[in-house]
Protein backbone atom coordinates (compact mmCIF):
# COMPACT_ATOMS: atom_id res chain seq x y z
CA UNK A 1 0.00 0.00 0.00
CA UNK A 2 1.49 3.81 -0.82
CA UNK A 3 1.80 6.11 2.34
CA UNK A 4 -1.31 8.00 0.15
CA UNK A 5 -3.46 5.30 -0.03
CA UNK A 6 -2.02 4.53 3.87
CA UNK A 7 -3.20 8.44 4.71
CA UNK A 8 -6.15 8.02 3.09
CA UNK A 9 -7.22 4.48 4.98
CA UNK A 10 -6.18 6.02 8.07
CA UNK A 11 -8.43 9.23 7.89
CA UNK A 12 -11.61 6.70 7.11
CA UNK A 13 -10.61 4.90 10.21
CA UNK A 14 -10.21 8.01 12.26
CA UNK A 15 -13.79 9.44 10.67
CA UNK A 16 -15.25 6.39 11.35
CA UNK A 17 -14.56 6.05 15.25
CA UNK A 18 -15.61 9.75 15.73
CA UNK A 19 -18.86 8.79 13.95
CA UNK A 20 -19.86 5.68 15.83
CA UNK A 21 -19.07 7.56 19.30
CA UNK A 22 -21.66 10.18 17.86
CA UNK A 23 -25.21 9.65 18.82
CA UNK A 24 -26.38 12.77 16.70
CA UNK A 25 -24.95 10.99 13.76
CA UNK A 26 -26.33 7.67 14.79
CA UNK A 27 -29.66 8.67 15.06
CA UNK A 28 -29.96 10.54 12.04
CA UNK A 29 -27.93 8.86 9.46
CA UNK A 30 -27.87 5.32 10.85
CA UNK A 31 -31.55 4.80 13.18
CA UNK A 32 -33.48 7.09 10.53
CA UNK A 33 -31.85 5.35 7.33
CA UNK A 34 -32.62 1.59 8.98
CA UNK A 35 -36.55 2.83 9.57
CA UNK A 36 -37.36 4.48 6.79
CA UNK A 37 -35.59 2.68 4.60
CA UNK A 38 -36.90 -0.78 5.55
CA UNK A 39 -40.42 0.93 7.37
CA UNK A 40 -41.77 2.61 4.13
CA UNK A 41 -41.46 -0.08 1.56
CA UNK A 42 -42.86 -2.74 3.99
CA UNK A 43 -46.00 -0.72 4.37
CA UNK A 44 -46.66 0.15 0.76
CA UNK A 45 -46.01 -3.43 0.15
CA UNK A 46 -48.76 -4.40 2.80
CA UNK A 47 -51.03 -1.79 1.40
CA UNK A 48 -50.66 -2.81 -2.30
CA UNK A 49 -49.43 -6.68 -1.89
CA UNK A 50 -48.25 -8.91 -4.86
CA UNK A 51 -47.23 -5.64 -6.26
CA UNK A 52 -43.23 -6.23 -6.62
CA UNK A 53 -42.60 -3.36 -9.03
CA UNK A 54 -44.16 -1.13 -7.00
CA UNK A 55 -41.88 -1.94 -3.96
CA UNK A 56 -39.25 -1.61 -6.12
CA UNK A 57 -39.54 1.96 -7.22
CA UNK A 58 -39.92 3.01 -3.65
CA UNK A 59 -37.16 1.13 -2.37
CA UNK A 60 -34.95 3.29 -4.95
CA UNK A 61 -37.11 6.19 -4.47
CA UNK A 62 -36.44 6.26 -0.46
CA UNK A 63 -33.13 5.17 -0.88
CA UNK A 64 -32.01 7.54 -3.07
CA UNK A 65 -33.61 10.35 -0.61
CA UNK A 66 -32.24 8.44 1.98
CA UNK A 67 -28.00 8.96 0.94
CA UNK A 68 -28.69 12.57 0.38
CA UNK A 69 -29.68 12.69 4.42
CA UNK A 70 -26.52 10.46 5.42
CA UNK A 71 -24.12 11.34 3.30
CA UNK A 72 -24.74 14.98 1.69
CA UNK A 73 -26.07 15.53 5.06
CA UNK A 74 -23.78 14.28 7.22
CA UNK A 75 -20.99 15.40 5.38
CA UNK A 76 -21.99 19.07 5.60
CA UNK A 77 -22.33 18.53 9.28
CA UNK A 78 -19.72 16.59 10.23
CA UNK A 79 -17.11 19.49 7.95
CA UNK A 80 -18.61 22.15 9.48
CA UNK A 81 -18.54 21.26 13.19
CA UNK A 82 -14.65 20.28 12.33
CA UNK A 83 -14.07 23.44 10.37
CA UNK A 84 -15.13 25.80 13.42
CA UNK A 85 -14.13 23.54 16.20
CA UNK A 86 -10.63 23.78 14.47
CA UNK A 87 -10.09 19.97 14.10
CA UNK A 88 -9.63 20.28 10.18
CA UNK A 89 -6.78 23.14 10.64
CA UNK A 90 -5.39 20.32 13.29
CA UNK A 91 -5.34 17.65 11.24
CA UNK A 92 -3.69 19.91 7.98
CA UNK A 93 -1.11 20.48 10.80
CA UNK A 94 0.35 16.48 10.84
CA UNK A 95 1.13 16.91 7.27
CA UNK A 96 -1.70 15.15 5.89
CA UNK A 97 -2.71 16.06 2.00
CA UNK A 98 -5.94 17.77 1.60
CA UNK A 99 -6.78 14.83 -0.53
CA UNK A 100 -6.32 12.26 2.23
CA UNK A 101 -8.20 14.16 4.87
CA UNK A 102 -11.46 14.75 2.93
CA UNK A 103 -11.20 11.87 0.57
CA UNK A 104 -10.80 9.45 4.09
CA UNK A 105 -13.96 11.15 5.28
CA UNK A 106 -15.85 10.52 1.96
CA UNK A 107 -14.50 6.95 1.69
CA UNK A 108 -15.87 6.37 5.63
CA UNK A 109 -19.43 7.43 4.87
CA UNK A 110 -19.22 5.97 1.12
CA UNK A 111 -18.25 2.44 3.26
CA UNK A 112 -20.98 2.47 5.56
CA UNK A 113 -23.81 3.79 3.41
CA UNK A 114 -23.05 0.82 1.09
CA UNK A 115 -23.42 -1.27 3.98
CA UNK A 116 -26.61 -0.01 5.12
CA UNK A 117 -27.80 -0.32 2.07
CA UNK A 118 -27.40 -3.75 1.82
CA UNK A 119 -28.59 -4.11 5.12
CA UNK A 120 -31.86 -2.58 3.83
CA UNK A 121 -31.90 -4.76 0.98
CA UNK A 122 -31.79 -8.00 2.69
CA UNK A 123 -34.53 -7.18 5.24
CA UNK A 124 -36.68 -6.14 2.01
CA UNK A 125 -36.32 -9.47 0.17
CA UNK A 126 -37.07 -11.44 3.63
CA UNK A 127 -40.31 -9.46 4.52
CA UNK A 128 -41.49 -7.94 1.05
CA UNK A 129 -42.33 -9.05 -2.15
CA UNK A 130 -38.89 -6.50 -3.26
CA UNK A 131 -37.27 -9.14 -6.09
CA UNK A 132 -33.05 -9.43 -6.24
CA UNK A 133 -32.18 -6.85 -8.81
CA UNK A 134 -31.36 -8.71 -12.25
CA UNK A 135 -28.18 -6.81 -12.49
CA UNK A 136 -27.14 -6.15 -8.92
CA UNK A 137 -23.37 -5.18 -10.10
CA UNK A 138 -25.16 -2.13 -11.75
CA UNK A 139 -27.19 -1.75 -8.41
CA UNK A 140 -23.98 -1.58 -6.24
CA UNK A 141 -22.81 0.96 -8.85
CA UNK A 142 -25.35 3.35 -8.26
CA UNK A 143 -25.19 3.40 -4.70
CA UNK A 144 -21.23 3.55 -4.45
CA UNK A 145 -21.16 6.14 -7.49
CA UNK A 146 -24.39 8.37 -6.14
CA UNK A 147 -22.99 8.02 -2.05
CA UNK A 148 -19.61 9.81 -3.10
CA UNK A 149 -20.91 12.13 -5.47
CA UNK A 150 -23.37 13.03 -3.10
CA UNK A 151 -20.53 13.46 -0.16
CA UNK A 152 -18.13 15.36 -2.48
CA UNK A 153 -21.54 17.91 -3.04
CA UNK A 154 -22.31 17.92 0.73
CA UNK A 155 -18.55 19.00 1.35
CA UNK A 156 -18.39 21.57 -1.27
CA UNK A 157 -21.66 22.74 0.98
CA UNK A 158 -19.97 23.85 3.91
CA UNK A 159 -18.74 27.11 3.02
CA UNK A 160 -22.40 28.56 3.13
CA UNK A 161 -23.38 26.93 6.29
CA UNK A 162 -22.25 29.75 9.02
CA UNK A 163 -22.29 27.43 11.98
CA UNK A 164 -23.13 23.51 12.62
CA UNK A 165 -26.42 23.89 14.24
CA UNK A 166 -27.82 25.07 10.64
CA UNK A 167 -25.69 22.37 8.57
CA UNK A 168 -29.38 20.12 8.94
CA UNK A 169 -31.66 22.41 8.63
CA UNK A 170 -30.08 24.12 5.48
CA UNK A 171 -29.64 20.52 3.97
CA UNK A 172 -33.23 19.49 4.51
CA UNK A 173 -34.54 21.37 1.58
CA UNK A 174 -32.09 19.00 -0.55
CA UNK A 175 -33.67 15.49 0.95
CA UNK A 176 -37.33 16.71 0.16
CA UNK A 177 -36.51 17.80 -2.97
CA UNK A 178 -34.74 14.58 -3.59
CA UNK A 179 -37.32 12.83 -2.29
CA UNK A 180 -39.57 14.31 -4.72
CA UNK A 181 -37.60 14.01 -7.73
CA UNK A 182 -36.56 10.38 -7.42
CA UNK A 183 -39.77 9.22 -6.30
CA UNK A 184 -39.43 8.92 -2.31
CA UNK A 185 -42.72 10.08 -1.76
CA UNK A 186 -44.41 8.08 -4.48
CA UNK A 187 -44.95 9.62 -8.33
CA UNK A 188 -45.92 13.18 -7.18
CA UNK A 189 -43.68 14.29 -10.12
CA UNK A 190 -47.26 13.32 -12.25
CA UNK A 191 -48.83 15.78 -10.57
CA UNK A 192 -46.38 18.25 -11.15
CA UNK A 193 -45.78 20.94 -14.29
CA UNK A 194 -43.67 19.66 -16.99
CA UNK A 195 -41.02 22.11 -16.32
CA UNK A 196 -40.72 21.34 -12.17
CA UNK A 197 -40.28 18.08 -13.24
CA UNK A 198 -37.78 18.58 -15.82
CA UNK A 199 -35.75 20.39 -13.43
CA UNK A 200 -35.88 17.80 -10.71
CA UNK A 201 -34.91 15.46 -13.17
CA UNK A 202 -31.49 17.00 -13.21
CA UNK A 203 -30.51 16.01 -9.65
CA UNK A 204 -27.71 13.51 -9.13
CA UNK A 205 -30.38 11.68 -6.38
CA UNK A 206 -32.85 10.94 -10.22
CA UNK A 207 -29.66 9.68 -12.02
CA UNK A 208 -29.11 7.71 -8.95
CA UNK A 209 -32.24 7.04 -9.15
CA UNK A 210 -32.65 5.79 -12.60
CA UNK A 211 -29.76 3.21 -12.65
CA UNK A 212 -30.88 1.67 -9.74
CA UNK A 213 -34.01 1.35 -11.66
CA UNK A 214 -32.29 -0.32 -14.75
CA UNK A 215 -30.66 -2.59 -12.40
CA UNK A 216 -34.25 -3.91 -11.41
CA UNK A 217 -35.70 -3.84 -14.52
CA UNK A 218 -37.40 -7.18 -15.52
CA UNK A 219 -35.43 -8.10 -18.82
CA UNK A 220 -32.09 -6.35 -20.27
CA UNK A 221 -29.17 -7.17 -21.73
CA UNK A 222 -25.25 -6.21 -20.09
CA UNK A 223 -24.86 -3.97 -23.23
CA UNK A 224 -28.21 -2.42 -23.07
CA UNK A 225 -27.95 -1.43 -19.25
CA UNK A 226 -24.38 0.22 -19.83
CA UNK A 227 -26.16 2.04 -22.87
CA UNK A 228 -29.11 2.90 -20.75
CA UNK A 229 -27.18 4.07 -17.80
CA UNK A 230 -24.83 5.92 -19.74
CA UNK A 231 -27.14 9.14 -19.68
CA UNK A 232 -27.82 8.77 -15.64
CA UNK A 233 -23.95 8.01 -15.40
CA UNK A 234 -22.72 11.50 -17.27
CA UNK A 235 -25.53 13.70 -14.84
CA UNK A 236 -23.28 11.91 -12.00
CA UNK A 237 -19.86 13.00 -13.37
CA UNK A 238 -21.41 16.70 -14.62
CA UNK A 239 -22.19 16.94 -10.51
CA UNK A 240 -18.87 15.49 -9.48
CA UNK A 241 -16.81 18.11 -11.61
CA UNK A 242 -19.31 20.81 -10.18
CA UNK A 243 -18.75 19.69 -6.74
CA UNK A 244 -15.01 19.48 -6.89
CA UNK A 245 -14.62 22.76 -8.66
CA UNK A 246 -16.43 24.23 -5.86
CA UNK A 247 -14.46 22.31 -3.51
CA UNK A 248 -10.86 23.51 -4.31
CA UNK A 249 -12.48 26.87 -5.13
CA UNK A 250 -14.59 27.76 -1.91
CA UNK A 251 -13.79 25.16 0.83
CA UNK A 252 -13.18 26.84 4.19
CA UNK A 253 -10.43 25.36 6.84
CA UNK A 254 -10.76 27.64 9.00
CA UNK A 255 -13.78 29.25 10.57
CA UNK A 256 -15.45 32.28 8.55
CA UNK A 257 -14.27 35.85 10.27
CA UNK A 258 -17.00 37.91 11.53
Amino acid sequence: MTMAARDLVTVARFDARLFWRDRTALGTSVTLFLVLGVGLPVMMDRLQPGRPEFVAAQHVGILSMLLVLATFGQAATTLTTRREQLLLKRLRATGLADRDILGGGILNLVLQNTLLTAVVSVALYALTSLPVPRDPLLFLVAVVAGAAVLCLLGTAFTPLIPRPELAGVMAMPFFLLAGVGAGGFGPLTEMLPGWVSTLLGLLPTDAIADIARIAYAADGTFGGDLAAAAGPALKLAVWAAIGFFALTRWFRWDPRKQ
